[in-house]
């Protein structure tokens, strides 16, 4: 009985060791400061230092209803969509490296001071003001999805 139950563990362990290297090697690797843009038909990489960033300010609000005030510079996310030569689409995914990810639509989009990829230490994060609740805030950004 003991060694049916180290046997049924030691098979776990391996098949989670096999998922896991699979699942690493298969996400998006970007260098530091860079975000990769996916479309259904194009891939194109951009540094977030080489986009004209615009000073951005403003609060963000967690679900415990604390403000926090963000005073940085960003690009706005409702331009990201033309750096990939697309003008018809209905929303934005970002992910951030561990997968974890936030949907903008584009009808929010359309005010263009809500959505901020913001720079910071050699990263990327989004920031979307107005948000009941900080989850669409994400760090750590490396791809974007224009659907």
């Amino acid at each position: 009985m003991k060694k049916k139950i180290i046997l049924i563990i030691s098979v776990l362990a391996v098949l989670t060791a096999i998922v896991t290297c699979i699942y690493l090697s298969g996400r998006d690797k970007v260098a530091a400061g860079n975000v990769l843009i996916k479309t259904a038909s194009s891939e194109v990489t951009v540094s977030i230092n080489d986009l004209t960033l615009s000073k951005v300010s403003g609060e963000t609000v967690n679900k415990k209803g604390e403000t926090k005030k963000i005073e940085a510079e960003g690009f706005s996310l409702s331009d990201v969509p033309s750096l990939a030569g697309v003008s018809d689409y209905s929303e934005v995914s970002v992910f951030s490296d561990d997968e974890y990810n936030a949907t903008v639509t584009s009808d929010e989009l359309k005010d263009k001071e809500r959505a901020w990829l913001i720079s910071e230490e050699n990263s990327v994060r989004l920031i979307v003001f107005d948000d009941p609740d900080s989850k669409r805030n994400v760090k750590n950004v490396v791809r974007i999805e224009i659907r």
